[in-house]
């Protein structure tokens, strides 16, 4: 009886080393599944991407992004957008011809796609430039290049790029 009780914890100090002894390296994936749903007949798990895995992707292209505090917000779906200015740290620019970039993170991609609806209900109103949009799972990226939309823009490679790597994880 009295060894039941001494091999009960050892046998539970094993079981529990053995299951916490994973590491982040063996994760599949930096991202999180943060909720199921079912649409139609399907089940789908929805990815959460975040800022900072934006971010990273971006500096993967060469690409440094400098926050900015003042700033018009669009406000989208009751989402704020974080805002930037984007450039190349090798290249020494006039900080006034920096282009802008303002990175929504919503809840979900439904979330997201809501945010881009509340965006193009909002822009019939003014008469304004339109920025190149960039889409992602829950994120969505409003690149304000100084180019006219019918020419490329500085960096939309670097942004389509960093874009795909995002949809691909």
């Amino acid at each position: 009886m009295k060894l039941k009780y001494i091999l009960l914890p050892c046998v539970m100090v094993i079981a529990l080393t053995g299951c916490f002894n994973g590491s982040i390296e063996n994760k599949p994936s930096q991202k999180e599944v943060v909720e199921e749903y079912t649409e139609g007949n399907e089940l789908t798990s929805m990815a959460k991407i975040t800022l900072e895995d934006f971010k990273i992707a971006l500096q993967a292209e060469g690409l440094e992004l400098i926050t900015v505090e003042d700033g018009y917000d669009w406000l989208l779906n009751n989402n704020k957008p974080n805002n930037f200015t984007v450039g190349n740290p090798i290249e020494n620019i006039d900080p006034t011809k920096l282009e802008q970039v303002s990175i929504y993170v919503f809840e979900s991609e439904h979330a997201r796609k809501k945010g881009l609806e509340d965006f193009n209900k909002q822009r019939e109103k003014y008469d304004m430039m339109i920025p190149r949009i960039y889409e992602a799972e829950n994120v969505m990226l409003f690149y304000w290049a100084h180019a006219d939309m019918d020419k490329p823009a500085k960096y939309e490679p670097q942004f389509q790029k960093a874009i795909k790597k995002l949809k691909l994880e």
